[in-house]
């Protein structure tokens, strides 16, 4: 008999094509899953740390959604892998079962020539042939055994090349299917991947906007308010009153800092409207939810974003210190003043500094 170890059956390869798809399954399914979890849930306008809260639960759960991608696919390679790995094996197998059948094919054919030159030759001819009746049974019994064992190897042989055929269709009927998965697989990632930096760029907006809220719990002054500038990079004193040129009277606070630096909306509310004019120069006014008209002047320019009848929040850009109007370029500021429900202009020292200070 041979001394090669027996082929493993062609079920086995069955069950490997069972797994090979199995694995693809679960790449087509958890791709479908990505597919139908587009558009994440993007918060809406932050303003408190819930906000925040929801914003980083979208960056966790897109994370997560790309890690299990990534699982999918390196499962789904591992799989084939192991595949190719075992058919290259039996390859070698059956290239050196079909070498021992091939020298017994053309024993056989010997034989056949033998017989064809001597005319059939059965079992007792060898038998009455031999000199002895113990050596023709053994004789006869060699005979047998090598005519059981060519028997056997051929169609070994041919099985095992049939089994070797039918593996690598399957491989290659599964290995289309997941490169056409691997191109799905790499939109998709690619997708999850600027739904991710979009998330996370937009968690850290909100992390920083909330950085610069604070709640106020001072009287009238209710809710959430921002500085007007970065806290620490800002300076102004109460001057409600000081006087003026032509005679006017200081109607609200100079709030200090460098040229150009970020101005922000104080609470959230509606940008009502824009202004320019010689004394004030460029000017916003903001309505807040809290039933107030904040108004902001000597801008150097108001945010492309601030447009009038735009919802902004407390602590979002609205504009750029300046010096425009009657403002020395020397010492860059915002006027800054609130009308209560609209009306008249009352100091605003506290709330700015309640929300700066």
């Amino acid at each position: 008999m041979s001394a090669h170890a027996p082929l493993p059956p062609t079920s086995r390869w069955g069950r490997r094509a069972i797994a090979l798809g199995g694995a693809l399954l679960t790449v087509a399914a958890g791709t479908a899953g990505v597919i139908a979890g587009g558009g994440w849930g993007q918060p809406a306008t932050a303003q408190t740390l819930d906000d925040l809260d929801a914003a980083e639960e979208v960056v966790d759960e897109l994370t997560d959604a790309q890690a299990a991608a990534i699982d999918r696919y390196e499962a789904a390679w591992a799989t084939i892998e192991g595949t190719r790995s075992e058919l290259a094996a039996l390859e070698r197998s059956t290239a050196a079962l079909a070498a021992e059948v091939a020298a017994t094919t053309q024993a056989l054919e010997r034989r056949a020539r033998v017989a064809f030159k001597r005319g059939p030759m059965e079992s007792f001819e060898v038998l009455f042939q031999a000199e002895a009746a113990q050596l023709a049974l053994e004789r006869v019994g060699l005979l047998s055994a090598l005519q059981r064992r060519d028997r056997v190897e051929v169609d070994q042989a041919a099985a095992a090349q049939v089994a070797l055929e039918q593996s690598r269709e399957l491989i290659r009927v599964r290995e289309a299917e997941l490169l056409a998965l691997q191109e799905v697989l790499e939109a998709e990632a690619a997708v999850l991947q600027e739904e991710l930096d979009r998330a996370s760029q937009q968690a850290e907006e909100i992390r920083t906007l909330v950085a610069r809220q604070r709640r106020v719990d001072r009287g009238a002054q209710q809710g959430i308010y921002a500085c007007i500038f970065d806290r620490g990079a800002t300076r102004f004193r109460d001057t409600w009153g000081a006087p003026r040129s032509g005679g006017r009277r200081h109607k609200g606070t100079d709030v200090f800092a460098a040229y150009r630096a970020p101005v922000y909306a104080i609470t959230s509310g509606v940008v009502h409207r824009h202004s320019n004019s010689g004394l004030g120069g460029i000017g916003l006014y903001l309505r807040g939810d809290d039933g107030n008209i904040y108004y902001y002047a000597h801008l150097d320019s108001i945010d492309p974003a601030a447009r009038v009848g735009t919802r902004v929040t407390a602590g979002e850009l609205v504009g750029r210190n300046g010096y425009s109007g009657n403002a020395s370029r020397s010492a860059p500021h915002v006027h800054f003043e609130l009308h209560p429900g609209g009306g008249a202009a009352i100091n605003p020292y506290r709330w700015l500094a309640a929300a700066c200070f």
